[in-house]
């Protein structure tokens, strides 16, 4: 594997980078983060991404600065990873992918969840027809905080929302598994500070694949994955911006035309049918596990290294042109929220 030196944004990605220098606004944190590795620290990110040793940019700031830097990065001609979500809305996003693609510059968003080793079992599952025709997407990511004083999660200048923040995850897993998105319906509960604290979203795909999301800064919930189709479908197991378990669960369509016989109808409706069923659930399926190494951030900037050994400069597993139609999702919901 090649090793790259990052600047990074106070968020460590593991052993596929070498860190050689951490910038942040706030210097007690870099110079904190900046001895447990034994590197310099920098209060000016311009300094930092212009240093020699310097190859790639992470960049895990708010939202709201996110264009900034990536342009920075760029036009310093280093390699870029932006944290998810991408940019504030999707004209900043499209002005990050232009100058990448105008410079010839690798970047990428940082959406880790996708080169998890999970997700390559998914993808296998999906190109070898296991699920048939793929028709639905149902994903949650949920959690009970509460608004504070700098908090970001909360905080509308800074890119702050339950949709920007957890509902990401399904959304941009939605996708990659399911294709475009053509249209896009939003209702959401907006909190004191103007966020939306709670969402749900519901995505048309162009292959004609229904997704449902639901996402909170405010409660808990399941969050998990459930993607299905005509054949079987398969559970992502919580948490769902980091999973390692999840069940195959196949299924024989059957034929609409054929009602079954009254007397069967009545006795699998029946209690004792119920009680088997229940002793049953969870039982079925295929269990699939692929655990991942180490907190699981590095496989992104593996990713990333594998490119620029290459001399590529966009992934094929997150395209800048996907994070740009992502946040076009995100601002279409956004602008139906009351």
């Amino acid at each position: 594997m090649v090793s790259r030196k990052f600047v990074l944004g106070l968020r460590p990605l593991g052993a596929a980078a070498r860190v050689s220098v951490v910038a942040s606004r706030d210097p007690a944190k870099a110079r904190a983060f900046a001895a447990t590795f034994g590197i310099p620290a920098h209060a000016d990110y311009a300094a930092a991404i212009a240093r020699d040793d310097v190859d790639a940019v992470y960049i895990a700031t708010p939202p709201s600065q996110h264009e900034a830097q990536a342009l920075m990065a760029i036009a310093a001609g280093k390699a870029v990873l932006v944290e998810k979500p991408f940019a504030m809305d999707a004209a900043a996003a499209a002005r990050i992918a232009e100058a990448a693609t105008t410079a010839g510059v690798f970047c990428m968003e940082a959406m880790w969840t996708r080169f998890l080793p999970l997700m390559a079992r998914l993808r296998d599952l999906v190109a070898q027809g296991r699920l048939g025709d793929l028709r639905s997407l149902q994903g949650s990511f949920m959690g009970s905080d509460l608004p504070g004083t700098g908090a970001s999660l909360f905080d509308p200048a800074r890119g702050g929302g339950a949709l920007m923040h957890r509902g990401i995850y399904p959304l941009s897993l939605a996708r990659h598994l399911l294709g475009p998105i053509e249209d896009v319906t939003a209702r959401a509960r907006i909190g004191e500070t103007g966020v939306d604290e709670d969402c749900t979203v519901i995505l048309r795909h162009q292959g004609g694949a229904l997704t449902t999301l639901t996402a909170s800064l405010r409660s808990p919930g399941a969050n998990d994955l459930v993607l299905a189709g005509t054949r079987g479908m398969v559970q992502l197991e919580a948490p769902i911006y980091r999973p390692h378990r999840a069940r195959l669960t196949p299924v024989t369509p059957r034929d609409g035309s054929r009602q079954g016989a009254p007397r069967f109808e009545a006795a699998r409706e029946s209690g004792a049918a119920q009680r088997l069923n229940q002793m049953l659930a969870g039982g079925g399926g295929q269990a699939i596990r692929a655990p991942y190494a180490g907190n699981g951030y590095h496989y992104e900037a593996a990713e990333l290294a594998a490119h620029l050994a290459r001399g590529e400069t966009v992934s094929a597993l997150m395209p800048l042109a996907e994070s740009v139609e992502i946040m076009a999702a995100i601002d279409a919901a956004r602008a139906q929220f009351r």
